[in-house]
């Protein structure tokens, strides 16, 4: 089945202020060397992804940072920010009227990830996946620290050779109970990264989410800010995960950023 993948880049990076800003947020900046964020992860999704079928999600200011960056992609730009939600399920159906039933890779714009063999041979094996079954698929980080930056995935039983049932979305947790999940062995966690065939997440947005499931760009800013987390992957009945251990960062503190550095250097 042809793949597709949506590169998510509308967002603001409030969180490396005053590195980042309005005008030149986290995802275009050049952090680890003469490619920005975005240049980053547009060239691992497109070993995966025929580069015709990739597209960026922005916002309208940001298209014309967009193809500074990356001159060639085609953008899905949003008339406001409204949170993923609207902006994920916008890009799919864009990308079903043009591709038809596809598989469709969704990542954020401003990570980073150590091990891209590995990282592409995980995000390889969800496609897989995903081609044959309707379940919505993500991908959860084996952590290595008990830390509460993140929200959790608890997970369940193996379904499929390397994919497992998504019991519960947790949310950022004290450091307690950080510790109890780290120890526990099935919490990962949420990187925001997903894999679904496009019919079937129309599907699950009909039945869960019905106003998100009418979105076109004409009535973009009448729909509700919410992130994709709450209005679907949370109620959608059918949920697989994947873990992945590929040196991942969401590069969302100047903590973090000086780790990444560290170990580069």
């Amino acid at each position: 089945m042809k793949r597709a993948a949506v590169i998510l880049a509308g967002g603001a990076g409030t969180r490396l202020r005053p590195l980042s800003s309005d005008d030149n947020p986290k995802q275009f900046l050049r952090l680890f060397g003469d490619r920005s964020l975005i240049e980053m992860t547009y060239a691992r999704v497109a070993r995966l992804v025929d580069p015709d079928a990739i597209f960026v999600s922005t916002n309208d200011r940001y298209t014309p940072l967009v193809l500074q960056h990356i001159p060639s992609v085609t953008i899905i730009a949003e008339p406001s920010r409204r949170n993923t939600a609207p902006a994920i399920a916008l890009s799919c159906f864009t990308i079903e009227e043009r591709l038809g039933d596809c598989v469709i890779v969704v990542l954020p714009s401003d990570h980073f990830i150590g091990d891209e063999d590995e990282f592409l041979r995980v995000l390889d094996r969800a496609c897989e996946y995903a081609a044959t079954h309707d379940d919505l698929v993500t991908i959860g980080i084996a952590p290595t620290e008990p830390t509460s930056e993140y929200g959790y995935l608890r997970l369940g039983e193996e379904v499929a050779p390397g994919v497992i049932r998504l019991e519960q979305f947790v949310e950022k947790p004290p450091r307690e109970r950080a510790e109890e999940f780290l120890h526990a062995g099935n919490y990962v966690w949420n990187a925001g990264m997903f894999v679904w065939r496009a019919l079937a997440f129309r599907k699950a947005l009909e039945a869960v989410a019905p106003e998100l499931a009418r979105v076109t760009r004409e009535n973009y800013d009448s729909m509700p800010s919410i992130s994709i987390d709450y209005a679907l992957m949370e109620k959608a009945p059918c949920v697989a995960a994947l873990r992945g251990d590929f040196g991942w960062s969401d590069v969302g503190s100047f903590e973090a950023l000086e780790k990444i550095q560290g170990k580069s250097r």
